[in-house]
Order: C-alpha cells, then structure tokens, then sequence
C-alpha cells in the first residue's frame, strides 16, 4: 500500500496490537469513507512465537480485511523503544506525510512497556508536528484530535464506538496473526496472548465495553481535554439495545 494523506491513524507498538485494541474502530471508519492507515513501530522481532518475516505477511493480511489505506512500520527495535527526540522526528515525519485528523494510540499506562513508550511519543509528537521550525522541510501539520485506546488494565473510557457492525471484521484481522495465538498441537513456549482463554477475554472486553453504550460490542477510547460538540441531540440519538 502506498503512502498516502488520511483521515485516521492508528500508531502501535507491534504489528497484531491495533486489530486487538481499534480494529473495528479502524473498519468502521473505512465503511464510512474515510482513509485509515496503521504505523507500526516495531516488526515485533522479540516475539517468543513466529519470525518477523511471518509477522510481516501476517500483518499484510490484516491490512487487507481492516480496508487500510496504508500501512507502515518504523522498523524500530522490539522492546527498547522509548521517547526520544530521534523517535519524535520519524512520528512527526509521518504526521506530516499522511496529515490526519484523529489519530489513535495505546494507553498512558499499560503491562507493556513498549505500549506506553508509543503513548509517549505520539503525545509529545502530537504538537511538535505542527511546529514548523520543527524538522523543517515538510509543511507542518496537526491533526484536530488524539485518543488512546484502553489497554489491559481497568480504566473508564472518555467515549465507546459501537463496533457491532464491523466486529466480523476485527475478528478476520485478528485471526490473521495465527503464529501469535494458541494452537492445540503447538510446541513453542506458551504465552500471554497465546493462552487457550486469550482470545475469549478479547471478546469480552468488546462485550464489556459494548454493554456501556447498550451495544454488543464496542471499543474505548480516553480523549486528553474537552470534545467538541455542537448538535447535542444527535451525539445521543442513538437508543441503548436497539
């Protein structure tokens, strides 16, 4: 996929943690006409399941069924990411280039210290690319919104999308990544997310998250500073279990 502007972009760690946190969010927007794309900072080399090169296929895939525009990844190293002015330049490089409106991120706080490392750089980031003097060459952008998806630790979501729609889609993108998951006759050492139960307490996430909006599933999001409404009957039109 080329590189090229859209409306929303999700920045992740590891390829595979965007379909398991907003990827119904991410088709959803797709459906509705907008142009989404995902940046991957790491190829995930520290993986103790698959190779970076099966990743990378597995990654192309999910692309397919999440309907992305465009897909990239910094090749940073797994597991020593941290904020840096180094990691700001190559985010605001790619806020510049693919100019967003929304822009989505991990959680703050989260079990995974790269999670929260791309949480920092993307919020410091967030300005900088609209600093013009900052990395001069492209012209400067920001983008209008920044929310962080929840990550594995309880926290009340800003606002839910209703993804009953497009969970079949998320699902597909998620099971692309087979070599990161459990398998019955599966010999490499077992991991978190390649638990029998792993994928069961995904859905139930979305189902928690669903039951707070009167939906089957949803995906939440945290937004830093007020959200800006002018039609507040609309932003509540629609009735909980319908």
């Amino acid at each position: 996929m080329t590189t090229t502007t859209c409306d929303i972009v999700a920045f992740a760690a590891h390829p595979d943690d965007v379909e398991l946190a907003c990827g119904g969010t991410l088709v959803l927007a797709a459906r509705q006409g907008w142009r989404t794309a995902v940046v991957d900072c790491t190829r995930g080399e520290l993986s103790t399941r698959g190779t970076p090169e099966k990743r990378a296929q597995e990654a192309e895939a999910a692309s397919q069924a999440l309907g992305l525009s465009c897909r990239l990844n910094h090749g940073l190293p797994d597991g020593h990411l941290h904020d840096s002015d180094e990691a700001r330049r190559e985010v605001v490089q790619v806020l510049r280039r693919l100019r967003p409106r929304v822009v989505l991120a991990p959680p703050a706080v989260d079990h995974h210290a790269d999670h929260m490392a791309v949480a920092q750089i993307v919020s410091r980031s967030f300005y900088l690319a609209g600093v013009e003097k900052y990395v001069p060459g492209e012209p400067p952008w920001r983008p209008h919104t920044l929310l962080h998806h929840l990550g594995s630790l309880a926290d009340t979501p800003s606002l839910v999308v209703d993804i009953t729609s497009t969970y079949a889609d998320r699902v597909a993108a998620i099971e692309c990544y087979q070599s990161q998951f459990h398998k019955e006759d599966g010999s490499e050492r077992e991991t978190r997310i390649s638990h029998r139960n792993f994928l069961a307490a995904v859905e139930g996430t979305a189902r928690h998250f669903g039951a707070l909006i009167g939906v089957e599933f949803g995906e939440a999001f945290n937004v830093q500073g007020p959200v800006p409404v002018q039609d507040l009957v609309s932003l509540f039109a629609g009735e909980p279990w319908k």
